[in-house]
């Protein structure tokens, strides 16, 4: 089977070659230097307000590990990915206005249906998402984690609001006038528009650059890395693993501009693709489009990978079932009886690209759930029944939080902050051919399986634990816990 070569996985180019404008390149494992560079060019490492500092001996700068370190690296230092450095839009006063305005208005529309019992609550989200309208001094940490925590906040209020609040407004609260036009446009997207979550339009690249993303991204952190270069003029299929609850990782890194993902891969057009019944809420899937992200239907596959020269897609494919095997320390796949996507590929003559996130299945834990036991079942029967699953999820809560206060309780809903390191892998080129065979099919899946192996051996030491900060006691403990990859 075709593996990458060291090479391929050495940054995208032989060793010793300077890495591309805005790629930090590889460094000695014990002194941070670089062959033919000055001693002090270290790996950076978020300071958690969207810049970057140099990194120290032991810290989270992952090419800076120890001698004594358990992470044994020896001959894979020069084939671990090399960290992408976003370039970060700076937030401005327009932004933080437009966002004020926006949340007044979805605050105001709670209000009329809920009543007076909204006021409490309202009171108490507009104190948790203040922060993050609030001006932050560089090097503030307090208030840049408060102003995480206030946009991770506002994310689930948006999510809420277009479940429960808008379509109820505007069906039994609103104008006779506005009730008209929402129903002409529920009946547009039920009768006309059924094409568009699959043709890549309406995308609006500015929606990526929104400042708020970089703030997102910082709560964990996400960050990206890269082990070559993709030639701009190809097609590919990156495939994201694990699922994780959510997909955090995979939002952000393939479907905002906060990781730098663009700038890694400069020329690529890429399309994230989710399940169609995101498209099914109004206006959440006029967001979903304008964010360049598309149903995961073959139709939707095919035309996305072939609109142009660098036009991809990324898709995880483990799915809504790999999200019931999500605990942390644990990389679960759905995957050894996935191929509908390697199909894909051969059809369309797109490359391969596994994808990896360190940290995903971290972010959340959920309750047990054997295989055969009655919780799995009824995840099962709503997976037949609607295409997803209800995992019984449960995070963190706000340290200063009421909950916390009142029951002392540590656990909530908000995900932990634990960072996701998004490692994407070399390319495997696929040939185009039309009617692919069986034994195609099983080739590509093989070769692809091997693939992500390599790429997740190669990476768990520095990233699956020892991203975290621990004495040496600590990181050997977390290392015997550490589990190998294993296919479903």
């Amino acid at each position: 089977l075709a593996v990458p070569s060291p090479v391929a996985m050495g940054g995208g180019g032989a060793p010793g070659a300077k890495p591309a404008p805005g790629v930090v390149g590889l460094v000695n494992r014990r002194t941070g230097e670089r062959p033919g560079d000055s001693p002090d060019l270290t790996t950076p490492e978020t300071s958690g307000d969207g810049s970057v500092s140099q990194g120290q001996p032991g810290s989270l700068a992952y090419k800076n590990q120890e001698a004594d370190s358990a992470s044994s690296l020896g001959s894979l230092i020069n084939e671990v990915a090399d960290f992408v450095v976003p370039e970060r839009v700076p937030e401005k006063i327009p932004h933080k206005a437009t966002g004020f305005l926006f949340w007044a208005f979805t605050m105001v529309l709670w209000h009329r249906i809920m009543g007076r019992l909204f006021i409490p609550f309202g009171v108490y989200f507009a104190g948790l998402v203040s922060p993050a309208f609030n001006p932050i001094a560089k090097g503030d940490r307090h208030h840049q984690h408060a102003a995480q925590v206030g946009i991770v906040v506002m994310i689930y209020a948006f999510l809420l609001s277009c479940v429960l609040v808008y379509p109820n407004y505007f069906l039994f609260f609103a104008h006779p006038y506005a009730r008209a036009a929402f129903i002409a446009y529920c009946s547009w997207v039920a009768l006309i528009d059924t094409k568009a979550p699959s043709n890549g339009t309406r995308f609006l690249p500015w929606t990526r650059r929104l400042p708020f993303w970089n703030t997102l991204a910082d709560y964990f952190p996400v960050r990206l890395h890269k082990t070559c270069d993709l030639d701009p003029s190809g097609n590919y299929l990156f495939g994201y693993h694990p699922h994780g609850i959510i997909g955090v990782g995979a939002l952000i890194t393939f479907a905002t501009s906060a990781t730098g993902f663009d700038q890694a891969f400069p020329g690529l057009d890429l399309r994230l693709l989710t399940l169609a019944i995101n498209f099914y809420f109004p206006f959440t899937r006029e967001v979903l489009m304008a964010l360049g992200i598309n149903s995961v239907t073959k139709e939707s596959v095919v035309t996305n990978l072939t609109r142009k020269p660098g036009a991809s897609v990324a898709i995880v494919v483990g799915g809504a079932a790999e999200a019931l095997d999500a605990r942390p320390g644990w990389a679960v796949l759905t995957l050894a009886r996935r191929k509908g996507f390697v199909k894909m590929a051969l059809k369309t003559g797109a490359s391969l690209v596994p994808v990896f996130a360190f940290g995903e299945n971290d972010i959340f834990d959920q309750v047990d759930n054997p295989d055969g036991g009655a919780l799995r079942r009824f995840q099962l029967w709503c997976k037949q029944l609607i295409g997803i699953t209800p995992p019984l999820l449960y995070g963190r809560n706000l340290s200063r939080g009421v909950f916390r206060r009142f029951t002392g309780a540590k656990t909530g809903v908000l995900p932990k902050r634990e960072s996701i390191e998004v490692v994407v892998g070399a390319p495997i080129a696929c040939p185009k051919t039309s009617d692919p065979t069986s034994a195609q099919i099983d080739e590509y899946h093989a070769r692809y399986v091997a693939a992500l192996r390599d790429l997740y051996e190669t990476h768990r030491r520095l990233f699956h634990k020892l991203k975290r900060h621990g004495s040496h006691d600590d990181l050997v403990k977390r290392m015997r816990q550490m589990k190998s990859m294993r296919l479903n």
